[in-house]
């Protein structure tokens, strides 16, 4: 096996991404210390690493950045059965006569799916995908904002959109995340997503957020919501330990999501 004195840059960034996968995060003075080297090689490594797109480079180290996953009519198609289950955990927690806003996101059409349809809720939603299926609910009514539509969110984001949103008060919101993280909370890769939804945290009493294992201690490029602000974290059965353990005190509830059945 190779030492830590005989790996080169190439080999390091590889072992750093690695670092990266598992634990979110890394910190640049470990780093130089386990591979002997300077913290100034070590930054130039997560340098390369962040001009790659893997992490974003923050003060003393960097954070995995999530991959960007395209648009809602392709996301949708990806890891049905872990969603699935994500989206049983989170719908478990909404109760009757609520006024529950759900946000666009594939995970969060799951959560739609998931709704018992003999619970009576007011459910409002940026997103036609998931309208759509809040309608065959027979005891919801449902709410639809308008505005401009964005492919890539896969719903209703943008000025008009934030300025319905003032005439709401919603006890519960299912957040889209594209990233969480212990110390940047909540954040989006769009501008104009990110805006919109800090307006659906402003006017909700709580916040769910369900996230695929991908999600957990990575950071996107805009601010959102602080982890504080989270209710509810919901997150899949087989969360890695090292990923998950540092919400622990930072978000108020954490529910673990049953393991997903597989189709024989």
């Amino acid at each position: 096996m190779t030492s830590p004195h005989e790996t080169f840059p190439g080999e390091r960034q590889q072992l750093i991404s690695q670092r990266l996968a598992r634990y979110g995060r890394v910190i640049a003075a470990d780093l130089a210390s386990e591979f002997n080297v300077s913290e100034h090689s070590i930054r130039r490594d997560l340098g390369a690493l962040a001009a790659a797109g893997v992490c974003k480079r923050v003060y003393g180290g960097a954070i995995l950045l999530p991959a960007v996953e395209g648009p809602l009519d392709v996301r949708v198609r990806k890891d049905p059965a872990r969603k699935g289950s994500l989206g049983q955990a989170a719908a478990a927690l909404l109760r009757a006569g609520q006024h529950v806003f759900i946000d666009v996101g594939s995970t969060n059409l799951a959560v739609a799916c998931a709704i018992d349809p003999q619970l009576p809720l007011t459910l409002t939603t940026n997103s036609p995908l998931i309208a759509v299926q809040l309608m065959k609910l027979p005891r919801a009514e449902v709410i639809l904002l308008g505005g401009r539509l964005s492919p890539n969110a896969g719903g209703v984001i943008g000025l008009t959109a934030v300025q319905q949103l003032r005439q709401f008060s919603f006890d519960v919101c299912v957040l889209g995340a594209c990233a969480i993280d212990p110390d940047n909370g909540v954040t989006a890769f769009g501008l104009d997503d990110a805006e919109f939804k800090r307006a659906v945290v402003a006017a909700s009493g709580q916040v769910i957020a369900a996230v695929t294992n991908e999600k957990l201690s990575s950071v996107a490029h805009y601010q959102v919501a602080s982890c504080e602000e989270v209710a509810t974290l919901v997150v899949e059965h087989d969360a890695p330990r090292e990923r998950l353990e540092p919400f622990f005190g930072r978000v108020t509830n954490v529910v673990t999501a049953a393991r997903e059945q597989r189709r024989t």
